[in-house]
Parts: structure tokens; C-alpha cells; sequence
């Protein structure tokens, strides 16, 4: 490769060959960390086999998540095809995946998207759309004829991650994608299976009623409430995201424009957040939820069911300390209302809400891209 040697007057430069592949290996490993674009960094393992030899799949610089998109076909059947889209790179990705087609997918997590058929599907699974990894989730219908999952985890096949699943009883059943063991836990009959978040052994759910918190030890089955330390509107929406290790707990506010229109009522708001981090005591039974102003280095992203945080590299030269959200709206078409999702992003530090821009409108969760084939060894 040719390159312009700068030292000289433009009427003297000379043209020197560079050998790219003389670069050193600390002075790659460095310019790897700044690849926080998943293609970018393989793209830069390929150029030659000593870039390649200075760094492997598991050096993945901290992702951002993407925003997922799963087109349906002229049947209005889902298919093989995904779409993500890169707000760091600006770039839009499309990937096969035929473990995709006729299922509706959850997220968010990182690495692995949940598959399943809208009606009693026996064979759901999780799938990484860059690996084509797969991993069946076992069900266990004498258990649960009528299975929904309400959480998946941040990392759905990591040692201390759990799936939630529940039925039309008081039961929840908690599956370990990566030992395929099932928990069941039948909840008092005060307490109703609510969707929530399955964290570090436990699942928090909010009572919509009261506002508390519904704590279940996975492992023993035993629960516990932690008092809510503000009343809800009945618009707010409470959602439990692990982040660097803490439990925190978002309301998100929503605040709805009045509007002859419906369409415009139904998608013009103002949103606010409140976060909260679970201050553990001695005696779980006694934790407490402490407001909290900042989230530092994180940015959490959120769904219309669960939520997932990154912690972003100052390199990236991306905002921190705020929150990407996915907000159901409605227009009218021939006679229907049709859903979609808008992306905002609300800052902590100034406490200002902005719509994003995205170049689609049927996002409906976040991934964040992994390269690290895991798959636990009782599904391979």
C-alpha cells in the first residue's frame, strides 16, 4: 500500500509503500478497542492474519445496541429476513435468519433474540442472528398448557440468567437455558403472575395497585414486598434493569396532549423518568428503593416490556446518562388503527425528552450484537 510521505514540501513528497501489516500488535489491539461498530471490527480482523492473530471474537469492543426490525412478506406471515439498525454507525443491517419466519421475536438481551409462534408453540427457542446459534427452550406442558414469557434477562444463556415464563394460574415457571432446569413457583394467592424482569436469581415485578415491588426468590420460591417509595399514575410504566451490577428500578411518566385527533393524542406526549437503585440490607426483606439523579457512563435501552443498559466507552463520543425508549402509537388506516413504534431518548442530565429519527417504524425491540459462540452444552 502506497502512502504520502507528510514531512516534505508538496513539490518534493514522494510516494513510500507502507506494509500495514508491520504494525505492531499493541498499536492494533488499541485501534481495535475503538471499533464499537460490530462489522467494523470484523472487517478489520480480515485485512491480513497478524490483524486478524492480535485480536479474537471474545476482544468485541462494548456494543451498542441495535434496533430490530422483522418485515413481514406479502402473506403477512414474518420472514426470514431481519433488519437492524445501528444508531452509532448510522447504518442499517440486514441479516437471514431462517429460525425467524412465522415467529414474533422479543427482546431485549444481549446476544440471543426469544422465537416463538403467536399460538402454543411447542418448539420456541433462542437464536443469535449473527452465529446463527440456537438454542430450543424445553417447555414442559404437563406443567403449562398456556405459556407467555414476560422476561428473558440480559443474557438469557449466562450462568445466573433465568427465563420467566407464566400461565392463567398463580404459577410462574423459571427456566435456565443454561443447565435446562425449570423453577416452578406458586405465588400466594394475593399476588398475580405481572410482567417483569428476571435479575440475578430474582424477578421483580411491580404491583400496579400499590406500586410495590414483588421480589420472588427463584431458587426457594419465597417473595417478599419492597414498599414503593412514590405513588403511581395509572399512565406510568415501571420497568427493573440490572446495571453494572445494581438493580435499578424506571418509572417512565407520560404526561398525554389532549387532542380532538386521536391519532395525535394517542402518539403526542411528554415523558419523564424517575430511577431508583435497590439499596440491599443485611436482611433482603428490608430493601429499600433510593432515588438516584444519574446513571454516569450508562444509557439504558427500553422496550415496550423490558429494558436492557450498556455502559458506553468515551471513545464513542456518544451521549450518556440517558435512556432510548420505544413508545406505541397508533394511526388510522382504511378504517383500522394500526400500531408502530417511536423512538425517544430522554436525558438525566437536563431532563429534556427528543424524538429520534430511525429509517424504520416497526422497531420493536433492542439487540445487542454478540460474536461469542456460547451455546450451553445441553443444546449442542
Amino acid at each position: 500500500m502506497e502512502a504520502i510521505e507528510p514531512s516534505l514540501p508538496p513539490q518534493s513528497q514522494k510516494r513510500v509503500r507502507v506494509d500495514w501489516s508491520d504494525l505492531s500488535v499493541d498499536l492494533l489491539q488499541e485501534i481495535s478497542k475503538k471499533l464499537h461498530d460490530i462489522f467494523d471490527f470484523v472487517y478489520f480482523r480480515a485485512v491480513c492474519k497478524k490483524w486478524r492473530s492480535a485480536t479474537s471474537i471474545s476482544d468485541l469492543p462494548p456494543q451498542l445496541p441495535w434496533l430490530v426490525e422483522h418485515p413481514v412478506n406479502a402473506e403477512g406471515i414474518e420472514g426470514e429476513s431481519l433488519r437492524f439498525y445501528s444508531f452509532f454507525s448510522d447504518k442499517i443491517r440486514t441479516l437471514h435468519c431462517p429460525m425467524a419466519r412465522g415467529k414474533c421475536l422479543i427482546g431485549p438481551s444481549h446476544g440471543y433474540l426469544y422465537a416463538c409462534k403467536r399460538w402454543k408453540d411447542p418448539t420456541p427457542s433462542l437464536f443469535n442472528p449473527l452465529t446463527k446459534d440456537e438454542v430450543t427452550i424445553e417447555l414442559r406442558r404437563d406443567h403449562f398448557p398456556f405459556l407467555h414469557l414476560e422476561s428473558m434477562g440480559p443474557d438469557p444463556i449466562g450462568t445466573d440468567n433465568y427465563m420467566a415464563f407464566t400461565d392463567a394460574r398463580h404459577m410462574m415457571g423459571f427456566y435456565r437455558p443454561c443447565s435446562c432446569e425449570w423453577n416452578y413457583v406458586e405465588l400466594p394467592i394475593e399476588i398475580c403472575p405481572l410482567p417483569g424482569s428476571c435479575l440475578k436469581g430474582r424477578y421483580y415485578m411491580n404491583d400496579p395497585e400499590t406500586g410495590d415491588t414483588v421480589v420472588i426468590d427463584i431458587a426457594c420460591g419465597s417473595s417478599f414486598v419492597i414498599p414503593a417509595p412514590k405513588t403511581l399514575e395509572s399512565s406510568d410504566r415501571v420497568y427493573f434493569v440490572e446495571s453494572t451490577g445494581k438493580i435499578l428500578r424506571i418509572v417512565k411518566h407520560k404526561d398525554e396532549t389532549l387532542s380532538l385527533d386521536l391519532s395525535l393524542a394517542l402518539c403526542t406526549s411528554n415523558f419523564s423518568f424517575d430511577i431508583y437503585q435497590l439499596c440491599a440490607e443485611d436482611d433482603i426483606c428490608r430493601s429499600r428503593w433510593v432515588k438516584i439523579n444519574s446513571i454516569g457512563n450508562q444509557i439504558v435501552f427500553l422496550d415496550d416490556h423490558n429494558g436492557i443498559s450498556v455502559t458506553v466507552h468515551p471513545s464513542t463520543g456518544i451521549r450518556i446518562n440517558c435512556v432510548y425508549f420505544l413508545q406505541r402509537c397508533f394511526v388510522s388506516c382504511c378504517g383500522d388503527w394500526v400500531n408502530y413504534f417511536e423512538v425517544y431518548k430522554y436525558s438525566f442530565s437536563d431532563g429534556r425528552t427528543e424524538k429520534v429519527v430511525r429509517p424504520f417504524s416497526n422497531g420493536r425491540t433492542w439487540l445487542v450484537p454478540n460474536l461469542v459462540t456460547s451455546v450451553p452444552a445441553g443444546h449442542q
